[in-house]
């Protein structure tokens, strides 16, 4: 009889713990609804913490407070007594995302996918893990398979699409935005990523057209006319080129390219004065190894004012940075055309002559003239 009265006792006192369980949770269920975080938290220290929805929600209610340490331990755990937990799985995932721990959190979505491996948004997620940890490759991968599942996922294929750009495979950029433009065809994120993929393949006409269309819709058009510009003078386009790089400046855009596509526009457009100086800005600014083709155009500027000894100049600093042979050529002929004296640019051809570059034209020219000036 004593037995049977003890074990009444027990189950009354559970039953008891459950009810008290039940209305703390409830309580802070409906101080969460009205975010009142802190006070949900109070509410909740008074709860049975080896119950795993208390845990989850002192979980939650840190999170959403933002402090994500405090948050994990919760979580944790929840696994240590359930280690199936979606709800506990899903949140540590993200919470060492953004706490920097990529490969606990790729390991958390891994645990989701064993779970569920038709769930397109863990594939996501732990794709996002994947690129954190500079791992493109698998990250590709996992956003490839969450498109499978889901292909209205505009952020999985943006994502996806600017990992392809990263490792240059632009034709499967252009596959993966068709497809996400069938569902979606004004999304403007979407067409901005296929212009750029256009751009790196030098598809200036697809460039062109779409940046014209995006730009009656918004008025972001600082955002577009960098490569609208470098469009137009691949075109040939020279003053819509200037036009864009102008925009630019007056935005407070400034850069070399932006100089130098501004210092050879104008040149084709005839004003050689002004490509000079937007040339000279370029190479100011140069920290890359495009100075080398800045001073190339800067010194044809110069050449087109007759300025050979400016050119020579040029030439001579961009040779110093480069040794590439077709500036040996530029300085020949200058020092050719610039001094009566032909001994340096006889130097000049002969060091050509002996360079890498195979310009046919160009050698056969250096060749023709040694031999006018009696030097073969």
């Amino acid at each position: 009889m004593k037995s049977i009265l003890a074990l009444l006792s027990f189950f009354i006192a559970q039953t008891v713990i459950a009810q008290d369980n039940y209305a703390i949770i409830s309580k802070a269920d409906s101080l969460v609804a009205n975010y009142q975080f802190e006070k949900a938290l109070e509410v909740l220290s008074q709860g049975d913490t080896l119950i795993t929805e208390v845990l989850l929600r002192i979980g939650n209610c840190n999170l959403r407070l933002g402090a994500s340490r405090s948050a994990i331990r919760p979580f944790e755990k929840v696994l240590d007594m359930d280690s199936t937990n979606l709800a506990a799985l899903n949140q540590l995932g993200q919470l060492y995302l953004r706490e920097g721990d990529f490969n606990k959190s790729l390991e958390a979505y891994y645990r989701l996918l064993y779970l569920d491996s038709l769930n397109s948004y863990y594939y996501k997620q732990a794709a996002l893990a994947a690129s954190r940890l500079e791992n493109k490759t698998l990250a590709a991968q996992l956003y490839s398979k969450a498109l499978k599942l889901n292909q209205k996922d505009n952020e999985a294929t943006l994502a996806y699409g600017n990992i392809l750009m990263d490792l240059e495979q632009f034709h499967m950029v252009d596959s993966v935005i068709e497809n996400a433009l069938a569902f979606d065809p004004q999304s403007r994120n979407l067409l901005i990523l296929r212009t750029k993929s256009a751009f790196e393949q030098h598809h200036n006409e697809i460039v062109i057209s779409t940046l014209n269309d995006l730009l009656t819709k918004t008025d972001t058009t600082v955002t577009f006319a960098r490569l609208l510009g470098i469009s137009f003078f691949n075109m040939k386009e020279y003053e819509k080129s200037r036009t864009c790089m102008l925009f630019l400046l007056r935005n407070r855009f400034e850069g070399e390219s932006i100089y130098y596509y501004l210092g050879v526009a104008s040149r084709e457009l005839g004003n050689v004065s002004e490509s000079i100086e937007y040339l000279k800005h370029a190479v100011e600014l140069s920290i890359s190894d495009n100075i080398v083709s800045y001073y190339i155009q800067l010194g044809q500027s110069y050449e087109k004012t007759g300025n050979s000894k400016a050119a020579i100049s040029a030439y001579r600093s961009g040779y110093s940075y480069s040794k590439k042979g077709i500036l040996l050529y530029h300085l020949a002929r200058n020092y050719d055309v610039y001094y009566s004296d032909k001994t340096k640019a006889a130097e000049y051809y002969k060091k050509y002559l002996a360079s890498e570059d195979t310009t046919r034209v160009i050698k056969d020219y250096a060749r023709r003239r040694m031999q006018d000036m009696g030097y073969y």
